[in-house]
């Protein structure tokens, strides 16, 4: 049976493992656009208690998400917006649920509805998808006012505006892939500021830099790790050989 200091080393090469993959995930997204960055974190797990009824802590591996803005770049391309602040777009898919995202790659559908690249449609402030019309009416030009609403600058038509959130709970928000995220809490959300920047985007918040570094020290605190188990497996065998003479 495995004791306290043997238990303990395994599951710190398990967070180091985790965290490894998280470094990799940053990584293989530091172009993406929006991403935010996923720190790992050691999070104390009470309930072990010692041969002499004095509780221990160890540690387990947990996620959360670097909510700081990336950097935004100029696209020039009218249906790109970058969002200011902590403000989040509000999106559906076809089944008609919610989602977050900081991705401002946006779109026009094929049913003439303004969507991201990932398919899902942009939702007014009234919570309706917004149309820009069919294939006839579309317009061929657009301008997005900071405060997200949309017009035609040749007859003045306008639509929207964007659904611009601000959460009391931002942090409660949980990633489910390509930018989105569900709000597992269904916080009461409030209309953001006039943040809204047309034609631009906001990057990547990684450093690759920064995640290069991470991915060192985590490799060498693997082996380092590796080797204490070792050394501590071999510490029992000499306690055995000696207790056995």
């Amino acid at each position: 049976m495995a004791d306290y200091g043997e238990t303990t080393l395994v599951r710190g090469l398990s967070f180091l493992a985790d965290r490894q993959a998280a470094i990799a995930n940053n990584l293989a997204n530091v172009d993406s656009s929006a991403y935010k960055r996923k720190l790992s974190v050691a999070t104390p797990q009470r309930g072990f208690d010692s041969m002499l009824g004095r509780e221990m802590e160890a540690v387990a591996y947990a996620e959360r998400t670097d909510r700081q803005p990336g950097v935004v770049r100029e696209t020039g391309n009218l249906y790109d917006i970058a969002i200011g602040g902590d403000d989040w777009l509000r999106v559906q898919d076809d089944k008609g649920k919610t989602f977050y995202t900081r991705n401002g790659q946006l779109r026009v559908g094929v049913n003439g509805y303004l969507e991201t690249r990932n398919g899902k449609q942009v939702l007014d402030t009234s919570g309706q998808p917004i149309s820009l019309g069919n294939a006839e009416t579309l317009p061929a030009e657009i301008r997005i006012s900071p405060n997200g609403t949309i017009s035609n600058p040749k007859n003045n038509q306008t639509w929207g505006p964007i659904a611009v959130a601000q959460l009391p709970e931002p942090e409660a928000l949980v990633p489910v892939g390509e930018g989105l995220y569900v709000d597992p809490k269904n916080q009461r959300a409030t209309l953001g500021g006039d943040g809204l920047q047309q034609g631009f985007l906001e990057g990547s918040n990684v450093d690759s830099l920064q995640e290069l570094v991470a991915m060192i020290t985590v490799e060498r605190n693997f082996a380092a790790t590796q080797r204490a188990l070792t050394g501590l497996g071999r510490i029992k065998d000499n306690l055995v050989s000696n207790i056995l003479r």
